[in-house]
């Protein structure tokens, strides 16, 4: 059996996806998958009890039957935080331990997602150095490049590293299709393969994988849903201004968006909503829209989420929405399993894992 940590050198990088790519690939070649990811910071309490959302997701995707507990098995949020700095461990460490040996009988590969970022956790003893000691696992890095900074996060965490558990490689991300890319192929390969990180995937940058579900606009504003439509995909965000042609104009050459602006902007609104691309309406100020508007948008299918911040604050979460991958069930998440697994060399990963 192997097992392989997942680990990012920045927050929303990308690793639940990574292991979905990785599990099917690795499913492709006929061997047994599990996944775990042992500390969770946002759950869903939509069956009563805190359950990781990306676990769930990836449970369904990867078609296990482990217990959702066992996946992912300490809720670690809020005042359990709190206590597990203040009081050690807590028994966390054994329930993580026992969970892992439970989804790793008679498995060929199990995958691991770590934490936020590297090094998180260092004050509880719950860090991915803490974690791939307790679990022996093998660690795979992950890093978005964004710029040939990129190289010096990798080399951090190499650092960090050291002493510690096996580093497998790295995988790179977001990574433009223009001079990044072959500097990427024809220098920087080398470079970090000489300094132990062996690059075991270099993933374009794809803007078909920003998006964020309709649904999920609505509870990170901690709006209400002034419809009953069915949740929409969201790739762009446009603020609404008071002049109705320059708005229209961005409207009309904007697709799948959602427009941002104050719940008194009647005929912003409307004007939306003769938009075919139109997604969603988010309306700020906690300022209802007028009846018709309402009624409309249901028409359409459009949701329609009253926030309480005021227009530039909610610009603002909503931009930092799109920075992140959301694992939502249905073709777009379809379409970006396939482009991580065609672009990490899963032999390689497999050749390099040790196996226990």
């Amino acid at each position: 059996m192997r097992s392989v940590l997942i680990v990012s050198t920045e927050e929303h990088s990308g690793k639940s996806l990574l292991a979905l790519g990785l599990g099917r690939a690795l499913e492709a070649r006929d061997l047994s998958v599990a996944y775990m990811k042992p500390i969770s910071v946002e759950v869903s309490y939509a069956s009563g009890e805190p359950l990781d959302r990306d676990a769930m997701a990836i449970r369904t995707e990867l078609k296990l039957e482990d217990s959702l507990r066992d996946m992912a098995p300490i809720p670690l949020e809020g005042p359990f935080l709190r206590e597990a700095i203040e009081a050690g461990d807590r028994g966390f460490r054994q329930r993580i331990a026992q969970s892992f040996s439970r989804i790793a009988k008679g498995r060929d590969v199990v995958l691991v997602e770590g934490r936020g970022v590297l090094g998180t956790g260092m004050s509880s003893g719950l860090s991915d150095l803490d974690l791939a000691d307790l679990l022996e696992c093998d660690v795979l890095l992950l890093t978005r490049y964004d710029s040939e900074e990129a190289v010096d996060r990798v080399l951090s965490a190499l650092r960090l590293l050291e002493q510690g558990p096996a580093v497998l490689g790295v995988i790179l991300k977001g990574v433009t299709l223009d001079r990044s890319y072959s500097l990427i192929e024809e220098v920087l390969s080398s470079f970090l393969a000489d300094h132990g990180a062996e690059v075991l995937g270099i993933i374009p940058h794809d803007p078909n994988l920003r998006y964020v579900s309709t649904d999920e606009i609505a509870r990170r504003l901690g709006g209400r849903a002034l419809t009953h439509t069915a949740p929409r995909i969201v790739r762009h965000f446009v603020v609404g201004t008071s002049g109705i042609e320059s708005s229209s104009r961005s409207f009309r050459r904007t697709p799948e968006f959602a427009v941002i602006t104050g719940g008194d902007q009647t005929e912003l609104h409307l004007a939306a909503l003769d938009v075919p691309e139109l997604r969603c309406l988010v309306l700020t100020g906690d300022q209802r829209p007028s009846r018709d508007v309402v009624d409309r948008a249901e028409a359409a299918g459009v949701p329609v989420i009253l926030a309480g911040q005021n227009t530039l604050a909610t610009a603002n979460l909503c931009s930092g929405l799109l920075e992140r991958f959301w694992v939502l069930p249905g073709e777009a998440l379809e379409y970006a399993i396939e482009h991580v697994r065609l672009n990490i060399d899963v032999d390689r990963i497999l050749e390099k894992a040790r196996d226990r």
